[in-house]
């Protein structure tokens, strides 16, 4: 079950040079549940307008699945994988009017105070901390979404530490140059 679900279609400024929905209209697609499902949590207008307070976002990926056109229905449920006083963790799952896949989307969003001269993380208020309890009590993927891949590191810092080993090994000159596997001959 979700906790949340944005409906919508493909948008004639959505869909690329290929003729079909750009990568960047995914995020598009993707932040507008996101602000959507804010006015559910009661972080709306009136909120942000109140306390200065709003969410950021720390992290996003994409898993594009399949393609979608102009005008094709587009449905995102939205689901809360973990929560701590001042981050969610979010799991949405873009999907076609027949209910096939059709992207994924991971996203750590911040609750950040900016009534300061600089923005801060702030905890969520007691009500907003109630209610995002009480949606993760009722929300997981479905069985055939891909399942994200947690671990203590973020998206961020596991990328980056795996570029630095491979770059520290062409530097130091412990691996040899890239092999093909291309017959020049074919």
């Amino acid at each position: 079950m979700s906790a949340f679900i944005w409906r919508g279609n493909v948008q004639s400024g959505w869909v690329d040079y290929n003729g079909h929905m750009g990568d960047f209209a995914y995020a598009i697609a993707f932040s507008q549940t996101v602000t959507a499902f804010m006015d559910v949590l009661g972080l709306d207008a009136a909120y942000r307008a109140q306390t200065g307070a709003t969410l950021y976002t720390l992290e996003m990926r994409i898993g594009y699945q399949r393609e979608c056109h102009e005008g094709d229905s587009l449905e995102i449920r939205l689901h809360i994988l973990q929560a701590d006083s001042r981050r969610l963790h979010l799991y949405l799952e873009m999907v076609d009017a027949r209910g096939a896949a059709l992207a994924w989307n991971e996203q750590v969003l911040m609750h950040v105070s900016r009534s300061g001269p600089r923005p801060k993380a702030a905890p969520f208020l007691p009500r907003t901390a109630q209610r995002i309890r009480e949606l993760m009590a009722c929300t997981a993927p479905s069985e055939t979404s891909r399942q994200p891949r947690l671990n203590r590191t973020s998206m961020h810092s596991a990328t980056c530490s795996i570029w630095s080993r491979e770059m520290k090994q062409k530097v130091s000159g412990k691996t040899g140059p890239i092999q093909n596997n291309i017959d020049p001959e074919a």
